[in-house]
């Protein structure tokens, strides 16, 4: 029995609760992981996991013998990272939609330039799920992450701004403040089924002033606005980040930017451990400095009066 390859067998197994997903992180058969937890145990005397149909638990000397494991096997990795600092093999990445599409697409372009031992799967989608379940290293979420499991790194602080085509400007003029804003000329962003909408609010000093989009046109997808706004159907109230490029190329003009406007924090997730390995160490960082200098080195193209 391959004692190393059976204990990880056992640890992905309680981790994601599944020995079919542990085959398939480790990239062997279903019957290879029962095998192997089948004569660890044998080995150990003991039964680590109680099985059913339905789920996989941990026992209580399953339990005790899973942090021990899981211990040792963050070991090893360090124990390997320090005969090379190159980062190497396969990192499982998720981003929401339209931060794939936008941002992360560009940006993992130059990370696997630096980076050519590493190969990036990126996962476009925006379940929120358990990570260590989907054998997930590290994902880009919109809000904080609040477990013990997990480590929520901050990489951006966006601010949502008001753009619209160059076309919509010139047939319905630009508004000078937010009070001029037509409701009727608001394309809206509806994040779920009951169609919710996303309310624009402006906040100079003490002046407030909230607009509810009442146009014909309403998504689910930040990119789908962008390319709705970009050919003038009409304003829309969206990330900076993600406008930026449609900002640059003249698609999109940016409009009242003396208007402060709501934020929307973005942080890179990934599992809490004694060592982290150098391919997530590697990519945190990267993101952390792509998306932390965008903001000062290239701020957004603003109409000129």
């Amino acid at each position: 029995m391959d004692r190393l390859l059976a204990m990880e067998a056992f640890v992905r197994t309680a981790d994601t609760g599944s020995m079919s997903r542990a085959a398939t992180q480790l990239g062997i058969a279903n019957a290879s992981v029962t095998t192997l937890i089948r004569r660890l145990e044998d080995h150990l005397g003991v039964i680590l996991l109680q099985r059913s149909t339905r789920y996989v638990r941990l026992t209580e000397e399953g339990a005790r013998y899973y942090e021990r494991c899981r211990s040792i096997l963050e070991q090893i990795s360090e124990a390997e990272s320090v005969l090379t600092e190159r980062e190497r093999g396969v990192l499982r990445l998720e981003t929401p939609i339209a931060v794939g599409h936008l941002v992360l697409g560009p940006a993992l372009a130059k990370f696997s330039r630096l980076h050519p031992d590493l190969r990036v799967i990126a996962s476009l989608n925006n379940e929120v799920d358990n990570l260590i379940k989907r054998g997930v290293d590290v994902a880009i979420r919109m809000q904080a992450v609040e477990s013990g499991e997990l480590v929520a790194r901050l990489i951006y602080r966006a601010r949502y701004i008001l753009c619209a085509a160059p076309s919509f400007l010139q047939e319905h003029g630009e508004p000078a403040s937010p009070a001029e804003i037509v409701p009727r000329q608001c394309l809206g962003f509806a994040g779920s089924p009951s169609g919710d909408l996303r309310i624009w609010n402006f906040r100079k000093g003490e002046a407030h002033h909230a607009v509810r989009p009442e146009g014909n046109l309403f998504f689910n997808s930040t990119d789908a606005l962008l390319q709705a706004s970009s050919h003038g159907a009409g304003l829309i109230y969206v990330l900076d980040v993600l406008a930026e490029g449609a900002c640059r190329r003249g698609d999109l003009v940016r409009l009242l930017p003396d208007w402060e406007t709501d934020e929307q924090t973005f942080y890179a997730v990934y599992l809490r451990t004694k060592f982290t390995p150098p391919k997530v160490r590697a990519l945190v960082d990267f993101l952390a400095s792509h998306f932390g200098t965008a903001g000062d080195s290239a701020p957004i193209p603003i109409r000129p009066r």
